[in-house]
């Protein structure tokens, strides 16, 4: 899968001279395992001071299932998916997870879903790469392009920031101190993911 990866990532980057044609009449299913130097957190801020809740990435234990079709310029992925528990973020204190996991509202909904929906190559911009991706938190959905990076060494290294505005998803951030500590609305998803060879 890893060696399939580099191909896709590769024809993108302008490179396609040395890829085997891809059959593109149906979708392939692979699967990919995460490095632990990967990470993923939320980064936010109050009007008095900032917040980060790192996901422990060691949740993730099974091999994630890829399955993709390459169209030309765009790769399609259907049902690729990375499941993130609530309770599996860190946000440096008791009080401060517990106020997170209100938000989110995890009693009802404990999952953050994220859906891969596919990968396109800049029409503009040279060596650009942006991905689709689906993102559920409290059953609602929404989806938001994204430009990301690649960097093909040993290992597959993808790395991105999606921009967030809770406001989207219903949600309502707690208010602390009589209302004085107040949270941004505006928040950012931050992933960096090595993936490893199966």
């Amino acid at each position: 899968m890893l060696k399939t990866l580099s191909y896709i990532i590769l024809f993108f980057l302008g490179s396609a001279s040395f890829i085997p044609k891809m059959d593109v009449s149906k979708f392939k299913e692979s699967t990919i395992n995460l490095s632990s130097e990967s990470y993923l957190k939320i980064k936010g801020k109050t009007n008095v001071s900032t917040f980060e809740c790192q996901f422990d990435m060691t949740a993730i234990s099974e091999a994630i299932n890829i399955t993709y079709k390459d169209e030309d310029s765009i790769v399609k992925f259907n049902d690729t998916k990375l499941i993130l528990p609530n309770l599996e973020f860190n946000c440096g204190g008791k009080a401060i997870n517990k106020d997170f996991n209100k938000l989110l509202n995890t009693e009802e909904f404990p999952e953050i879903t994220l859906k891969l929906k596919k990968l396109s190559k800049s029409k503009t911009k040279a060596n650009s790469i942006t991905a689709t991706i689906e993102i559920n938190i409290s059953n609602i959905v929404n989806t938001y392009t994204i430009p990301i990076s690649v960097i093909n060494n040993n290992n597959l290294h993808v790395s991105g920031v999606m921009p967030l505005d809770i406001n989207d998803f219903s949600l309502t951030a707690p208010t602390k101190m009589l209302g004085m500590v107040k949270v941004s609305p505006k928040i950012e998803i931050q992933f960096s993911l090595k993936i490893l060879e199966p």
